[in-house]
């Protein structure tokens, strides 16, 4: 599918590398990194889980919104008006392994594409978008990283393969946010996610 792109490759190293080149372009003035999902229902936490993984091992630029979203609804307009860059971190319903990571653009959700099959969550996104468009206040750029679930089952515990691809999440949204000129580096002494709906953390984390 054209709307896909490969993802950047995370870690540190890569941001100090893209940091100064792209020091001079500036950056969006409104930018939020935002998580959607239900964390006792399985590998629908992925969000969440990915966006307190993100604020513990990453510090922004002040201006950067970093939100666990949860399950929303159809209030995600408030979240969406006037962005310039919007980051979504959500599960996606892909046939693919259980852990793979998508990038997905805004061009995905319009086209209707039966790859881009979002959660429970879409009718909720794409009912914003259209609201936000209608009054010229949709997100200037819309990116979504998606992790294909095992499984979404309410009870069920998130599934190893997406819970090690939490990392990852995070830091291709650093990469991302580095790409478009962010400040956006590691944190001198790293944090402990607080995944409270997880038996026991991995170790990558």
């Amino acid at each position: 599918m054209s709307g896909i792109a490969q993802f950047f490759e995370p870690g540190a190293e890569s941001l100090e590398r893209r940091q100064p080149a792209l020091a001079s372009q500036g950056w969006p003035q409104k930018v939020r990194v935002m998580g959607l999902g239900h964390v006792l229902m399985g590998d629908d936490g992925f969000g969440p889980a990915v966006i307190e993984v993100f604020r513990c091992k990453y510090e922004c630029e002040p201006g950067v919104e970093v939100l666990d979203l949860g399950t929303p609804g159809l209030d995600l307009a408030p979240y969406f008006y006037g962005a310039d860059l919007v980051i979504l971190v959500d599960c996606v319903a892909v046939d693919e392994k259980p852990g793979n990571l998508r990038l997905y653009r805004e061009t995905d959700i319009r086209c209707d594409c039966p790859e881009l099959r979002m959660s429970g969550h879409d009718p909720g996104l794409q009912e914003c978008l259209v609201q936000l468009r209608l009054v010229n206040r949709a997100p200037s750029e819309l990116l979504i990283v998606g992790v294909a679930p095992e499984s979404c089952e309410f009870g069920k515990a998130m599934s190893p393969e997406v819970v090690a691809a939490c990392t990852a999440a995070a830091d291709t949204i650093a990469c991302m946010l580095a790409d478009h000129g962010i400040e956006c580096f590691p944190r001198g002494a790293p944090v402990t996610p607080n995944l409270w709906w997880l038996q026991e953390l991995p170790r990558s984390f």
